[in-house]
């Protein structure tokens, strides 16, 4: 599609006439761009809006990164393509939780993989105390808390109950993690 010179001083012209409530119905909706497609897994969308100037951590109208939404919809590209453009990986969600939180809990392994080349930070817990590799544990995804661990998630840290990785393992009789929680 060719954008003529005429039509976008005609748009800017209507926009200048436009009260200022309808600009910032604008910026909401451009706020919201990149944060949907990143959710959505669109690829293209995500570099347009980057290249456009987007903040990779501009959160959607919920507070959640655009990281975050790519990693728990299992879009490890997209997640890549954020990173690259310097997206924060632990950027937090209204529940304190953060991408890897989110790719772990849902088993997203090459998600979990990304983030870790992206420097995630692995021992942040959320507001039950709960680490990415206690979630994973909880989850029984195996392969998961094997990465995390050769990544250096601590194995020790508590949650706000007390409880390590291992006990929760144990508690959901996932024998394979705590196998490789014992190692």
């Amino acid at each position: 599609m060719t954008i003529t010179r005429r039509a976008v001083l005609a748009a800017l012209s209507v926009l200048a006439a436009a009260p200022a409530g309808a600009q910032v119905n604008i910026e909401v909706r451009q706020r919201r761009l990149l944060a949907e497609a990143a959710r959505d897994g669109n690829l293209d969308a995500v570099r347009q809006r980057l290249n456009a100037g987007d903040s990779p951590n501009q959160p959607d109208l919920d507070f959640r990164p655009a990281v975050l939404l790519a990693a728990a919809n299992n879009f490890p590209e997209v997640v890549r393509l954020l990173l690259e453009n310097r997206a924060n990986p632990d950027g937090r969600d209204r529940d304190t939780r953060t991408a890897l939180m989110w790719a772990v809990e849902r088993g997203h392994s090459r998600v979990v993989e990304e983030l870790i080349r992206g420097k995630a930070r692995l021992d942040l817990d959320d507001r039950t105390g709960s680490t990415a590799l206690m979630i994973a544990a909880r989850e029984g995804h195996t392969r998961i808390v094997e990465a995390l661990l050769r990544a250096g998630a601590d194995k020790n840290k508590t949650d706000s109950t007390g409880r390590t990785a291992l006990d929760i393992a144990q508690a959901g009789n996932k024998r394979a993690v705590v196998d490789a929680l014992r190692r």
